[in-house]
């Protein structure tokens, strides 16, 4: 049986028992909004096991639940979603409801399902990244997949996306502190000619680092950027212009160079910055009375959002060496966090079929966004797994409009598994005789 006729014989299984889907949401919906919320993880076990997931709880308050359906195909794909009861009922249970939807479609046609599936339900309140870490760390062999999607309520282009977005990584960060000393200890501004200033030495070094049109002058930065690819520039392009929206929202009468349209998105997703969140020049605490004093101190915070292949640890010693060489005083630079950039091409056979999937669904179009500045687990995932990882960020439905969210979002999960349906050629030749 030709893929094509796969597909049509699952929807059509779908479209037969959507009123059962929609009379579940209801009622999870209702028991959801009823229980307290340490209870509501057991709703969700309760509905896996239903449906034929092995499933357990990986912590011992009952707040990380993890659930697996092994089928014995060739490739496992991991959902990851961090539920809280302040999201959006349908952000957190439909991505759930859909996948449990087409393997209730794929049993009644008797169709042989393509994936191992793993389901990693995040129910803990805010955790150290350390403590997330060593949880990854400590169940790694029981996670490990193919391919992971990680579902995010959070959307990157709005506070209430109707387009759902796919999200390709993240973007790398390094946060430094520098500290410059010109003195033992503050001097009075009376000898301001001829007395060094810690303030004016400190801002010079850090006036070198970034011109006028933002571009930033540490000998090396650029050195290690790639290329955008031709999809996700073409995406963020077609994004609407913000410009007016985000001035108000600031306060403020500009943007940076007054950019606008495809050029403000331009930069914001794809350009790396260089920012001072910290300027400082405090009086030494041993000085007294209230002369006017040259500082002896200064302190600055520097953060780095960064793109691409670049690296903050090459970035920091590129730090150093630039300090060293524009004063002549003792600077002290200081890592405070450092994470690598993360992405996946959008040319990814996971991120390809969910555009298809998506695009055969609902009329709709997905926003294909190549680096967000943070996805709950993302580094995490794709490092200690060492898997494709890919976000989603649903649209967020009016009540009016959640009975064909759902509708649409199940028949997206069945074209998408539907897509990763290889059969052997004994499946093929059985399906052919059928």
């Amino acid at each position: 049986m030709p893929l094509s006729s796969i597909k049509q014989t699952l929807l059509q299984a779908l479209d037969e028992q959507f009123p059962l889907y929609l009379h579940d949401w209801q009622s999870i919906s209702t028991q959801i909004y009823t229980s307290p919320a340490p209870k509501i993880q057991d709703i969700w076990l309760s509905l896996l096991r239903h449906h034929g997931f092995f499933v357990q709880y990986l912590d011992s308050g009952q707040q990380i639940l993890y659930g697996e359906y092994m089928v014995e195909a060739p490739q496992t794909l991991l959902f990851y979603i961090k539920y809280t009861p302040s999201l959006a009922m349908q952000q957190a249970t439909f991505p759930l409801l859909s996948h449990l939807a087409a393997i209730r479609a794929y049993s009644s046609r008797r169709e042989p399902f393509p994936l191992n599936v793993k389901w990693l339900i995040d129910g803990q309140d805010d955790v150290s990244a350390s403590a997330l870490a060593h949880f990854f760390t400590q169940h790694r062999s029981l996670l490990q997949a193919d391919d992971c999607i990680l579902y995010t309520t959070k959307h990157e282009t709005g506070k209430e996306g109707i387009q759902p977005e796919l999200l390709l990584g993240i973007k790398g960060h390094l946060q430094v502190e520098v500290s410059l000393r010109t003195a033992d200890h503050s001097i009075p501004t009376a000898y301001g000619a001829i007395a060094p200033d810690a303030a004016w030495q400190l801002i010079w070094s850090l006036a070198a680092l970034k011109d006028a049109r933002e571009d930033i002058l540490l000998e090396g930065f650029y050195d290690d950027l790639q290329a955008p690819e031709d999809e996700v520039v073409a995406s963020i392009a077609q994004l609407p212009d913000t410009s007016t929206e985000l001035k108000q929202a600031w306060g403020t009468e500009h943007l940076l160079m007054d950019i606008e349209g495809v050029r403000q998105h331009y930069a914001y997703w794809l350009t790396p910055t260089c920012t001072i969140t910290l300027l400082s020049s405090p009086s030494d605490p041993q000085t007294s009375g209230d002369r006017d004093l040259l500082p002896a101190q200064a302190h600055a915070r520097l953060d780095f959002r960064l793109v691409s292949a670049q690296d903050p640890y090459k970035i920091f010693t590129q730090l150093q060496h630039h300090f060293a060489t524009h004063t002549s005083y003792p600077v002290q630079c200081r890592l405070l966090s450092a994470s690598r950039p993360i992405a996946i091409s959008a040319r990814e056979p996971l991120v390809q079929r969910w555009l298809q999937a998506i695009d055969g669904a609902s009329r709709q179009p997905p926003v294909l966004l190549p680096l967000a500045n943070d996805l709950y687990g993302y580094a995490l995932i794709s490092d200690q797994l060492a898997c494709p990882a890919m976000g989603i960020a649903l649209p967020v439905s009016s009540d009016a409009t959640l009975e064909e969210q759902l509708r649409i979002q199940m028949i997206q999960h069945v074209l998408f598994l539907a897509s990763c349906d290889k059969p052997t050629p004994d499946q093929a030749n059985q399906r052919s005789s059928h």
